[in-house]
């Protein structure tokens, strides 16, 4: 016994044996690079209206936020990021353009492409449908950082597979509303804005639409939410960077509202635009 205790217990002071199809390789390179317990990138998405950034630097906060959380120090400043993104958007010749900025302990990529939501999403709504897949537990995995750590989510698209929804929604342990896989939820009643307030990822664009409801004097309160509630809700709408404000028009096969889009939600959508506008100094056509 005391024998056999000192074999699993001693530290061995000789590296790994690592091989690759059969044939040995370097084994400090490969268990730095592809082993390690802290292996994970951050990301944010992003988009360009005409050349200009929709809120930089508070997706910037973000990213680095998200870095501090899984331990992961960023390569790059603040400043070498931004040039970086606007060293890409040169070749888009000030078009609009959706980004994605990912960074791991090494390096940066950036990806530049034209993702355009559908027109009729913004006319007829879309139909939701409640995952089976629940949103993760808080203190399991905490949802505000935006990491490669996305299994979740992944789940969440699955269940889509095969049905009309548009979109599915998480629901946490305790059976409240946190949001869908990739957009930021809201609903209104009586002239007042509802949207869940934890389990979720707190939206660069989901924050710039409650200053918009602010704008237009609708008190916006952050709470627990029920899928009881945006059943009977007047109207509810998602947000996202890619989308900005998109129509409900049902969930999991109940209309939620007469109008598509609701006051409330085309107002806002209104308002969008005013303060975009406003905010880059760009018009979009």
């Amino acid at each position: 016994m005391t024998r056999f205790a000192s074999m699993v217990e001693s530290p061995s002071s000789s590296p790994p044996q690592i091989f690759v199809n059969g044939k040995k390789v370097n084994s400090d390179q490969i268990f730095e690079s592809s082993f390690s317990e802290d292996k994970i990138f951050v990301f944010e998405s992003l988009r360009s209206y005409k050349g200009r950034v929709f809120r930089l630097n508070e997706h910037l906060d973000r990213l680095f936020e998200s870095a501090k959380t899984v331990g992961l120090q960023l390569p790059k400043t603040r400043a070498q990021i931004k040039k970086e993104i606007a060293a890409c958007l040169a070749y888009c010749d000030k078009q609009n353009a959706f980004i994605r900025l990912t960074l791991d302990g090494k390096d940066s990529f950036i990806i530049i492409l034209d993702r355009k939501r559908p027109a009729w999403i913004y006319e007829k709504g879309v139909n939701l449908k409640t995952a089976v897949t629940r949103r993760n537990f808080i203190n399991a995995a905490p949802p505000e950082p935006k990491t490669s750590a996305f299994f979740n989510n992944v789940l969440g698209v699955m269940e889509q597979h095969g049905s009309d929804a548009y979109e599915s929604i998480f629901l946490d342990s305790n059976g409240y509303v946190t949001e869908a896989t990739v957009w930021n939820l809201f609903m209104a009643k009586e002239g007042k804005i509802f949207t869940p307030q934890a389990g979720i990822l707190n939206g660069v664009t989901r924050q710039f639409v409650i200053k918009c409801a602010e704008q237009e004097s609708f008190p916006v309160f952050e709470s627990n939410l029920t899928r009881h509630d945006f059943w009977n809700a007047d109207e509810a709408f998602l947000t996202n960077t890619s989308g900005e404000i998109v129509p409900i028009r049902s969930l999991d096969g109940r209309i939620v509202g007469r109008e598509i889009p609701g006051v409330v939600t085309e107002r806002l959508m209104l308002r969008f635009r005013k303060e975009l506008e406003r905010e880059l100094g760009v018009h979009e056509d």
